[in-house]
């Protein structure tokens, strides 16, 4: 049996061949993570490494109790070298109580080394994962005067330095590698002094530690010894105890952090600029607005476009915008949802897709994990997450001065009921206004409730500028829509702006050709009249028996009776006419027979049915959000449809799809959009 079989063995561990691999003392029996080999060059005559934090040395110490490794003494007699143990440092909680320890090792001809351990019962084992991390001298911190500074030092045997001329160092395992903010918290409100050793690495230690400690309310002063050497410190220095407190004394601390003040000099001799807006009258610049809106409102239809128009410097609906790179960030849509929205959005405002490159950037993060910009700590603490970074690197990269954010269920992972979580993480968006001088909209959605937004107030009462996309109250056509400034600090609140949405964008109706334009106003008055047509039969049939209205010419004649009344709205009896008949075909009335007792025979009647539920549409898969455009391999071809076509009948329109078509809360929306 060779040695490193033999060392396998008594750790009972498991022979691989060339080499063994056991539980490293201190861990669990199944944690492998140390290996032997055999190494007659080497010292000792074995390879023998730790990859979970133990100690190689510990190990070989207790092969040398078995007798399978030779004592020290015989390495020292025969001239080899080894790691010897140059100073070892407990950390203590406020207790005394010892939590571990580090070890500072030397070996001829290495760099020296350090090593932590945590004690396991009454033994000490490698690594301190686990344990809980504190301030080297801990007790001697908290037993000073609250106003008596701090030194902070890279190494244990400086702070005792330090200690021993009566000063109260500290240091922390590891030196400047070592450092974590959570070890500020120990000094917070304290007055420190950092002296840094005199490398890249030591002011590195400075900066990092300096930061952490500033946002603990600590004052902070970082003192370049004099006369050092390169990489030298504390221990090099020829300084003692009062030419230290002297160089304290002489470095004023720092001026207290305020608030930046407006300089009103400075102002009276410039002339104030009124608010710009990225699209005039609606979005102001370098503000967070919030665009909200129920399912199917097209709220990401509109965010798309009008990055799209800011990008191609052409008017948003009309209404002038802000030429500039623009950025469009979606969570819900796929790359071939994109494609598909950009080639008819392009399509509508007459732009080359092409000339769009390197103005337009389109993102998808569907399907993408760890979307949300912040989380929350269990005190409900901010803390910006990897995705925020992605973000801001995102728009430098670009230039973008308009992003678009689409939407806020996917980005924030807070309570959107939380007041303090709501605007903080408003806050962290304004900071890219503030820094970058981008213009944000970010897309939510409003609740079940009717109001415009979803979860606390505080998403109101944090952005000085919201929108809110809808269908119009009462609107016959379902596809009018209505933008309405919801909030606006800089400008007139309430303002409108109406269009439609036609072939997947939003457009003016002055916008379309001449035919289509007639088309529409055809279909809207006709489903005026059908609307009226009902509205009439249900006020005659609220009047009791007697009242009824039939579908052939004589005196009870539907159009007849109806014309004039108020909820015919004005329409004729030839356009009540076509109304029934229309209605007739929608299934949305029928005919009845009604007994007359008083004249002793049956009249025919008409009575109103209950709409039909619909049903999903399987002929145009385009339509749906959740459909990759034009998939033949699993929907027939389809004949394009025309939006005046629905609102004509109110039968012939492309159905909802109930089964794909939902947004964030699991309603059923619209096949137009999100």
């Amino acid at each position: 049996m060779t040695l490193a079989q033999d060392i396998t063995k008594r750790f009972n561990g498991q022979w691989h061949g060339n080499y063994g691999s056991f539980p490293t003392p201190g861990h669990s029996a199944g944690d492998r993570g140390t290996t032997v080999r055999d190494a007659p060059g080497a010292p000792d005559g074995v390879l023998i490494n730790c990859f979970n934090g133990g100690d190689a040395i510990a190990i070989k110490d207790q092969c040398r109790e078995w007798g399978i490794l030779p004592a020290r003494d015989a390495d020292e007699a025969s001239g080899r070298s080894i790691w010897r143990v140059t100073g070892t440092f407990e950390y203590v909680d406020e207790d005394g109580t010892v939590l571990y320890r580090t070890q500072r090792r030397e070996k001829a001809g290495e760099r020296k080394k350090f090593v932590a351990e945590r004690l396991n019962g009454t033994e000490w084992a490698g690594g301190i994962k686990g344990v809980r991390r504190v301030l080297y001298r801990l007790p001697d911190i908290l037993a000073a005067s609250a106003d008596e500074p701090v030194y902070l030092v890279e190494g244990e045997r400086k702070a005792d330095k330090l200690a021993s001329w009566g000063l109260i160092g500290t240091a922390v395992a590891f030196g400047s590698n070592g450092w974590l903010s959570s070890y500020a918290d120990g000094l917070a409100g304290r007055t420190v002094i950092i002296l840094p050793d005199n490398d890249d690495v030591g002011r590195a230690f400075a900066e990092k530690a300096g930061a952490d400690l500033q946002g603990a309310g600590c004052s902070i002063r970082i003192i370049d010894l004099p006369g050092l050497p390169p990489k030298g410190d504390i221990m090099d220095w020829t300084g003692s105890a009062d030419d230290l407190r002297a160089l304290v004394e002489k470095m004023p601390a720092p001026a207290a952090e305020t608030f930046a003040v407006a300089d009103l000099g400075a102002w009276a001799t410039i002339q104030p600029t009124p608010k710009a807006f990225i699209m005039a009258g609606f979005v102001p610049a370098r503000e967070l607005t919030l665009a909200t809106g129920a399912g199917g409102a097209n709220k990401s239809t509109f965010g798309q476009q009008l990055a799209t128009c800011c990008a191609a410097g052409v008017p948003m609906l009309g209404i002038d915008v802000m030429q500039g790179p623009a950025l469009y960030i979606t969570a819900e849509d796929d790359d071939d949802r994109l494609h598909w929205m950009q080639t008819h959005i392009c399509r509508a405002l007459a732009v080359d897709m092409a000339s769009m490159a390197g103005k337009l950037h389109l993102v998808s993060l569907r399907g993408r994990l760890g979307n949300e910009l912040a989380t929350f700590d269990a005190e409900g603490k901010l803390r910006p997450a990897p995705s925020f970074q992605l973000l801001k690197a995102t728009i430098e990269q670009t230039g973008s001065s308009l992003v678009v954010l689409d939407n806020a269920a996917h980005l924030f992972a807070g309570n959107e009921n939380d007041r303090q979580q709501v605007t903080a993480f408003v806050n962290l968006l304004y900071s890219l206004c503030r820094d970058l001088g981008v213009t944000i909209i970010l897309v939510a959605h409003s609740n079940k409730a009717g109001d415009s937004y979803s979860g606390s107030t505080a998403w109101l009462n944090a952005v000085r500028s919201q929108i809110v996309l809808q269908r119009p109250e009462g609107a016959i056509d379902p596809d009018e829509r209505l933008l309405t400034l919801g909030k606006a600090n800089y400008a007139r609140q309430g303002e409108e702006l109406r269009f439609r949405w036609h072939e997947f964008a939003l457009r003016l109706d002055r916008e379309l050709p001449d035919d289509t334009r007639a088309q529409l106003a055809d279909a809207a008055a006709s489903a005026g009249a059908n609307a009226a047509f009902l509205e009439c039969l249900r006020a005659r049939a609220a009047q009791g028996e007697g009242r009824g209205v039939g579908p052939n010419t004589g005196p009870n004649y539907a159009p007849s009776q109806f014309e004039g009344m108020p909820e015919a709205k004005g329409f004729t009896r030839m356009q009540l006419k076509a109304a029934m008949d229309r209605l007739f075909h929608l299934g949305r009335i029928e005919t009845y027979q009604f007994e007359n007792k008083g004249k002793g025979r049956h009249v025919t009647l008409l009575r109103e049915l209950p709409e039909p539920p619909r049903t999903p549409s399987r002929t145009a898969p385009e339509h749906s959000s959740r459909t990759p455009p034009n998939d033949t391999r699993t929907h027939p071809p389809h004949t394009p449809y025309t939006t005046y076509r629905g609102a004509a009948s109110q039968a012939a329109a492309p159905q909802r799809d109930p089964d794909t078509d939902l947004d964030d809360n699991g309603d059923t929306i619209g096949w137009h959009d999100k």
